[in-house]
């Protein structure tokens, strides 16, 4: 059974994911381009923030716990969380 604080750090890391996957130009521009749309549609470290918070009550609630409780040591990140200040270009390429 997958926790609270485990849901959310893999949203977390996901939407890192596709930041990194934007912004790396050893991949394909096409595969870059998929990332950085997906990512404009992708819950940011702020929307966990509120979800975590608005639907804690619910019975239907997924359950999520809220960022600084999946990762307390928020300087000790290995990635570059998805904010809504998150600013990805569109990849150019051929």
């Amino acid at each position: 059974m997958t926790m609270p604080d485990e849901r959310t750090r893999a949203l977390l890391w996901a939407g890192s994911f596709l930041v990194d996957i934007a912004r790396d130009e050893a991949l394909p521009v096409y595969i870059r381009r998929r990332a950085a749309t997906i990512a404009r549609h992708f819950p940011t470290v702020e929307d966990v923030t509120w979800l975590a918070e608005s639907i804690r009550e619910s019975v239907l609630s997924i359950q999520l716990a809220s960022p600084d409780q999946a990762l307390p040591e928020q300087s000790d990140w290995d990635f570059e969380p998805l904010r809504h200040s998150t600013r990805l270009s569109w990849p150019d390429g051929p």
